[in-house]
This record gives structure tokens, C-alpha cells and sequence, in this order.
């Protein structure tokens, strides 16, 4: 493609700054609905989106409009989640709160690590490295290409993280084509593969965060151990209550507060609990 047909496709990869103010707006009044809910003109503009994207022969990087955070979009980031980033809607009550939250010197784990887009925000935050915990082995790509985008560094540890009473070295995950709802659930949809485990207090242990960010679609339930470490001053998690309800969220979060944390905040689906 000629270079000014290439210029010509880069400056199509964008949204209109007011699509982004309406849609901050939209966020704000959303609550503890946390899902984006596509209007038709949502959808065009996907469609749009899509087909700029076809037209380029490498992986643009996109540009938060809210946080200093970047976003490379290889075969496994789909246009609707381009999208989504543009308008400042992918994962922003995360990204929020780990601005909020983190502090330089915090030592960070995240389980789940997703495209890498709120570790990289958390290693940005932190200013260390930081561990990811992503069984999902065709992400791991993406995720580095995102560190990489972001001039952060990350160690990618290739297993799900599961209870301390799990029996058996491997367990399936349940891939989908958006990888957002790749999940380990036993009921969930999706194609199974499987993949070595990592014990949670092991885990723990051997990293010893300050920082712990769970986004594990529905696999926090029964997780954390009885003990959680002392230095371990911070949890960042997505609860999926319309998934797990309302009874296995309680036991969650009773079981964080046991152990000496308060709730500090809760946006959209995702609760933070804190030390003093």
C-alpha cells in the first residue's frame, strides 16, 4: 500500500472526541452495570473500524484517550475491543482504580492477565516489573507486544491459578473467539484446552506481591487461601456476580474482610480491598 494510502488508513483508526465524552458519560451513570451495551451507531463504527484495520499490513498501536496507557492490536485484539479502547471503555473501571490505588514500590501479580492492558498499567503505576498470570498460551503474544508497547517490563507465568485444594496438575480452560470470556468455569461455552495449574498460596509465596489484581471470570470463587500474607496490603478484583450470584460474592468478600481488609471502593464489577 502506498505510504499516503497508508497515513490515509491510520487517521481513520479513531473516534470523534465527543464519542468519547458521551461515552465517559454513559460509564459514570452505569453503576454496577459494567458491560458496554452496543447502540446501532456503536456497531457502524465497529464495522468502520474493522475494515481500516484491514486495510493495514502491521499491528497499529492505539492510544488511551483517558490514561497513559497503549494498545497494539495484533490478530487476537478484535475490532469491537479497538473500539471499546478508543471510546475509553475497555476495562476502565480497572484502569481507574489501579491509578488510584497502586503505588511506586508496589510488587504486583495479576491473575488473568488478559491483552496485558491493565498490567501494563499497573507496571506503569508501580514502576516494577510485574507478574501475570494468563493460562491462555495464544495470548501470551499480545500481552508482550503490549508490555513492549508501553516500554514496561513483565514475567508471563503460563498456568490458571486455582485453590490450594485442587487436585491434579492441569485443569481445562474454555476458549472463546473474544478472549474476554475464556474461562475456566466447568459450565462455560467454548472450545476446551488443557493447561497446567499454579496453586494460589503458592503462587503467593514465591512472588510475594503487595498488589494482587484478579479479573479470572468467575474462577475467584474459592480461591484465596484462609491466610493471606502479610505484606500483601492491596486486592484489585473483578467479582462476577452475574455469573457466580450473589451468595459466593458474599463469601468472597467476607473472607477478605476476615483477614484484616476493608472495602474501599466498588466500580462496576470490580472491588478493592486495602490494609491500613
Amino acid at each position: 500500500m502506498p505510504t499516503s494510502s497508508l497515513d490515509q488508513a491510520r487517521r481513520k483508526i479513531q473516534v470523534e472526541s465527543w464519542r468519547i465524552e458521551e461515552r465517559q458519560e454513559a460509564i459514570a451513570q452505569r453503576g454496577l452495570d459494567g458491560w458496554p451495551k452496543d447502540s446501532p451507531e456503536d456497531l457502524e463504527e465497529i464495522e468502520r473500524l474493522r475494515l481500516c484495520l484491514r486495510d493495514l499490513p502491521d499491528p497499529p498501536v492505539l492510544l488511551h484517550p483517558i490514561h497513559p496507557i497503549k494498545l497494539r492490536v495484533d490478530v487476537n485484539i478484535s475490532p469491537t475491543m479497538a473500539y471499546y479502547f478508543l471510546l475509553g471503555d475497555y476495562e476502565e473501571s480497572d484502569l481507574e482504580l489501579i491509578e488510584a490505588f497502586i503505588c511506586p514500590g508496589d510488587r504486583v501479580v495479576e491473575c488473568g492477565g488478559g491483552a496485558g492492558i491493565t498490567g501494563a498499567f499497573a507496571a506503569h503505576c508501580s514502576g516494577n516489573s510485574i507478574v501475570l498470570v494468563e493460562p491462555s498460551e495464544s495470548m501470551h503474544s499480545t500481552i508482550l507486544g503490549n508490555f513492549e508497547a508501553n516500554g514496561e517490563p513483565c514475567k508471563i507465568i503460563g498456568a490458571a491459578v486455582v485453590p490450594d485444594g485442587f487436585e491434579g496438575d492441569h485443569l481445562n480452560i474454555h476458549i472463546n473467539e473474544e478472549y474476554w470470556w475464556t474461562t475456566t468455569r466447568t459450565n462455560a461455552r467454548g472450545r476446551p484446552e488443557p493447561v497446567p495449574v499454579i496453586r494460589i498460596s503458592e503462587l503467593l509465596r514465591r512472588e510475594q506481591p503487595t498488589v494482587l489484581l484478579m479479573d479470572i471470570e468467575g474462577a475467584e470463587v474459592g480461591l484465596l487461601p484462609k491466610s493471606l500474607p502479610a505484606d500483601l496490603r492491596l486486592i484489585i478484583a473483578e467479582l462476577h456476580t452475574p455469573d457466580i450470584g450473589d451468595e459466593a460474592t458474599a463469601e468472597i468478600v467476607n473472607s477478605i474482610v476476615s483477614q484484616g481488609f476493608k472495602l474501599k471502593r466498588i466500580k462496576a464489577q470490580t472491588w478493592v480491598f486495602g490494609r491500613d
